[in-house]
């Protein structure tokens, strides 16, 4: 993905994401920071939070989008990701993360990602993919909420 090619608001979905890593807690992992841009325009950070008992603790996207949720808004229209340059090869939502944006977003939910080095974005990670992309085959039912 070309920088020249992203927004303004990618840029400071981002931002946003960068500034919610540094509050992780986490014991045996690395920081993830998130940020998802909600249908009113408002956007929310998330962090990832970690527990010494597998499955107990949550991931920064799932944080960001409860955080939305929290303040009364359920559909998502962008989601930020950013996690440490030397931890893995590409910044990526997990599988429960990319069934959860498909859910909040109707399946429309862009994923900007990258990687962070010496608390900055390095712009040559940054990726921007459709949950499409990353979840062709999502659980879904007729049944709307």
């Amino acid at each position: 993905m070309a920088e020249d090619s992203l927004t303004s608001e990618d840029f400071r979905l981002l931002e946003v994401a960068l500034k919610a890593k540094e509050k992780a807690y986490v014991i045996w992992g690395f920081k993830v920071g998130a940020a998802v841009l909600a249908e009113d325009g408002k956007i929310y950070e998330g962090c990832n939070v970690e527990s010494r008992i597998s499955g107990l603790g949550v991931c920064a996207e799932r944080c960001a989008i409860d955080h939305a949720i929290l303040h009364g808004n359920r559909r998502i229209l962008k989601v930020a990701l950013v996690i440490e340059d030397d931890n893995v090869f590409d910044a990526m939502p997990c599988g429960v993360c990319r069934q959860y944006i498909y859910d909040f977003s109707d399946g429309k939910a862009l994923i900007i990602t990258a990687k962070t080095k010496n608390g900055e974005i390095v712009l040559e990670s940054i990726k921007v993919k459709h949950i499409s992309e990353l979840l062709p085959s999502p659980f879904s039912s007729k049944i709307k909420q």
